[in-house]
């Protein structure tokens, strides 16, 4: 069969890396891949990032030229090609692993979270609330992503999480099918049993303003005597200008505690994360959180925001046994201190969880 499996671009993000494991995963059910993108993909990359990948047979890209100023836009165009293209290159069955964010009818959609229901909520889409000149931009594409809304209304829906699954629920009056992203726990796992660590705290994920890393910052600032490093790739002008943001937030506070690392090779990340013991993730109501079982199966403590996936789903909101869950920095900080304190609880957690992912492993 030949199956299209459609996403905005293939970048080391999460969305970008479960869309990746549904194409390895249908190879081995030995179907004929298309990938249907917006921009092409530098494979290079990718697997200079993410280490060896599985590629699809064959690639399509939807869109030619790049369209400065109008990435808003770029979805909606391709809600109009993609039909076309799914007759022109005689594809079987469609399978849309970014529906949150590409209205594409499609056989099989992948909602990681609905943030199209959340438009113009501040902190997720605060660019376009904040002036006159961007409430016009995106008023025209609010009223055309009407007549794309019912593409959630047929077709099998899947979601990341229980988390996600409410919110999907709330927005469709659906009950999407739960399948949490497959992690590379194997892999992760290689630095396990590392025992020579330090008092250092890891964050990691896209250099974007959602990821809350101010929090990672004022947490620092509070635990001057412990080391953290932030890890984050770039999409873009957005994470370039949230990156020198943080930079600024460094030197005006004289953090000198914390790293602000770009994107490492796979070896790298995995050194640093054997020589770490605790893995902060800052973002708030992050819909699933695949870092945070990573860092886990790396054998760090994960210490997350109260909210979200990595709470509800992956500690299974249980304060103290998977790992701990904050509301503030200070919170954050006085879990640290105590967790650094308290070497024995630390290893315990962490040896808890070595065998639990296993549950969220990409190994069958």
């Amino acid at each position: 069969m030949r199956v299209g499996v459609i996403s905005s671009s293939i970048q080391p993000g999460g969305a970008q890396r479960v869309c990746l494991k549904m194409i390895e995963a249908l190879k081995e059910a030995k179907h004929e891949i298309v990938l249907i993108t917006l921009t092409r993909t530098d494979w290079s990359a990718v697997q200079e990032m993410l280490g060896d990948v599985v590629k699809p047979d064959e690639e399509i890209v939807l869109l030619k030229r790049n369209l400065h100023g109008f990435d808003a836009y770029k979805p909606l165009l391709a809600a109009v090609l993609v039909p076309r293209a799914r007759r022109k290159f005689n594809i079987d069955l469609l399978v849309n692993s970014q529906a949150d964010t590409l209205p594409i009818k499609s056989d099989i959609l992948y909602v990681h979270y609905p943030t199209f229901s959340e438009y113009e909520s501040v902190g997720i889409n605060l660019k376009y609330s904040r002036s006159l000149f961007w409430r016009i931009y995106i008023a025209p594409y609010k009223l055309i992503h009407r007549f794309f809304e019912n593409y959630l209304k047929s077709g099998v829906l899947v979601t990341n999480s229980t988390f996600s699954k409410k919110a999907v629920r709330k927005h469709t009056g659906r009950n999407p099918i739960v399948i949490s992203p497959p992690v590379e726990v194997k892999a992760f796992s290689a630095v396990a049993e590392d025992n020579e660590r330090e008092d250092k705290v890891i964050a990691c994920g896209r250099y974007s303003p959602e990821k809350n890393y101010e929090y990672v910052l004022e947490t620092a600032n509070r635990l001057r005597d412990v080391k953290f490093a932030v890890v984050g790739s770039f999409s873009g002008e957005k994470s370039i200008k949230y990156y020198e943001k943080l930079r600024s937030i460094t030197f005006e506070k004289s953090l000198a505690n914390v790293e602000l690392l770009r994107a490492l090779m796979f070896k790298d990340l995995l050194s640093l994360y054997g020589a770490s013991k605790i893995y902060m993730h800052a973002m708030k109501n992050e819909h699933f959180g695949i870092a945070v079982i990573e860092a886990m199966a790396a054998g760090l403590v994960p210490v997350v925001y109260r909210g979200g996936g990595p709470w509800e789903d992956t500690l299974k909101a249980k304060q103290g046994y998977h790992g701990f869950s904050y509301e503030n920095p200070d919170e954050a900080a006085d879990i640290i201190k105590m967790l650094l304190a308290d070497e024995n609880l630390r290893v315990e957690i962490a040896e808890r969880n070595l065998v639990y992912v296993r549950e969220f492993s990409d190994a069958l």
